[in-house]
């Protein structure tokens, strides 16, 4: 197998011989009718060009975050999508607010659908080297279908800014009602963490483990259903059982987090307790002032009840919080527990059974059940600073959520699916060429001066 230097050229995926590129030996136009499709196998994560004719040529990189990047560039090539922009939405209030960005509900203008969208500066994520994370985002909720997770409905750059337009949930932030009403029923309760460990569940099954659950990333629908939000710390581990970043709110850091050692998806169920803990009691059962004393309490200590707690709680939360990730109860030992007795979490999933607690609508376009530190602020798109260079636009950024438009002419964004429908070819030859990379993982091509570096997270 020889290697070969590849690029991106507008529609065209250039492939020289050498590094110096010059002299390209195959030019491959992509064009609506290419497949890109990602190959499963037990060798290095590898793709497969197919152009209208039939004739496919395969590319192998080393590793998955550099397949993933080629991927989406490559897809964002085959479809045709109007470019979108601020100009087609009416701002209608500022619904939230983080360093790198604000949340706005709007309308568009011409369907008069009612969206959050998210924007992002460009030149705080690159100062910060955290630009993966709202890659990370985009990609995990183009993946992601499911009643209880908030869906993508499209994603678009410009210079200055990435923006993200979510379905808008229009009862708020879990923690904005607990903030407003001090306590919420029992019975709720249990069924928001129902409702959260099937949409845990969900994203385990696809390889995607969340790390970031909080009252502050739990949204309401109009009929008080729970909606999960932010995909910013999520991690796709399609190709590996564990990883060992560090990050996540530090009051819901399981210990192996802490610990530093290599983790799987049972921290989110460790989180699932904490939260639990804090929507009974109002506290997180580990929480101190001091850091250090907090990961301290983590490590070492076991969550303390107030007297006459229920048992069945006391089981929940105290099996939840096992200190061995080995030990935790995974999902089909969880839905099994006592603590949900009485709860058809198949009538659930269906919203056949309602909460006691309806956040007030009045209209989708008052946002009453958001701060008013945000609603308050002027609605608009403030002007940033671009950025120029290699981080003005990043290829296969755009997306447009096809299912909800009712339109077949966009090829699926779903990577679980391309492998799925696949079909395997026994006589399938050595790959023609395989891209070649560098230590940081990046091919060393004009796509690289596109992307700046992605660190695994």
């Amino acid at each position: 197998m020889s290697k070969r230097w590849c690029s991106l050229s507008g529609t065209h995926f250039l492939v020289f011989k050498d590094e110096n590129y010059k002299n390209n030996e195959y030019d491959y136009l992509i064009t609506p009718n290419t497949r890109i499709e990602i190959i499963e196998e037990d060798s290095k994560p590898r793709f497969r060009l197919t152009q209208p004719d039939g004739d496919y040529n395969m590319f192998e990189a080393e590793s998955v975050d550099s397949l993933m990047r080629w991927v989406l560039a490559l897809r964002g090539c085959t479809f045709e999508n109007p470019d979108m922009s601020m100009e087609q939405f009416k701002i209608i209030a500022v619904i939230g607010r983080g360093f790198y960005g604000k949340v706005m509900l709007c309308e568009n203008k011409t369907t008069h659908e009612i969206v959050a969208i998210k924007s992002i500066h460009k030149s705080r994520l690159i100062q910060s080297n955290k630009v993966h994370t709202v890659i990370a985002e985009r990609n995990i909720l183009t993946k992601v279908q499911h009643p209880f997770i908030v869906s993508l409905r499209f994603a678009f750059q410009t210079a200055s800014k990435f923006y993200l337009g979510l379905e808008y949930a229009p009862g708020g932030e879990l923690f904005f009602h607990m903030q407003k009403n001090g306590s919420l029923p029992l019975y709720d309760i249990k069924l928001y963490i129902a409702e959260i460990c099937m949409a845990l569940h969900h994203l385990h099954s696809i390889g995607i483990v969340y790390r970031d659950l909080k009252p502050e990333n739990i949204l309401l629908d109009k009929d008080g259903y729970i909606k999960l939000t932010d995909f910013g710390l999520s991690k796709d581990m399609s190709y590996a059982t564990q990883t060992n970043t560090f990050c996540g709110t530090s009051e819901y850091l399981a210990p192996e987090i802490v610990h530093r050692q290599p983790y799987t998806v049972a921290v989110d169920w460790w989180a699932v307790g904490i939260l639990t803990y804090e929507l009974l009691f109002g506290v997180t059962p580990f929480a101190h002032s001091n850091r250090a004393r907090l990961f301290q309490n983590i490590l070492e200590k076991e969550p303390t009840f107030p007297i006459n707690t229920n048992p069945q709680i006391l089981r929940f939360i105290s099996a939840l919080l096992t200190k061995d990730a080995k030990l935790r109860p995974n999902y089909d030992q969880i839905i099994q527990m006592p603590f949900f007795e009485g709860i058809n979490f198949d009538d659930l999933l269906a919203k056949k059974i309602k909460p006691t607690f309806i956040p007030r609508v009045e209209k989708s376009t008052q946002p009453i059940n958001f701060d008013k530190e945000f609603t308050q602020e002027t609605p608009q798109d403030s002007f940033v600073l671009p950025v120029f260079g290699s981080a003005e636009q990043f290829p296969g950024f755009s997306y447009v959520d096809v299912t909800h438009l009712n339109d077949d002419s966009s090829p699926p964004n779903d990577i679980k699916e391309m492998t799925e429908n696949l079909e395997e070819d026994p006589n399938q030859s050595t790959p023609e060429h395989k891209e070649n990379t560098n230590d940081d993982g990046m091919t060393p091509s004009s796509l690289k001066d596109d992307y700046q570096p992605i660190s695994p997270i």
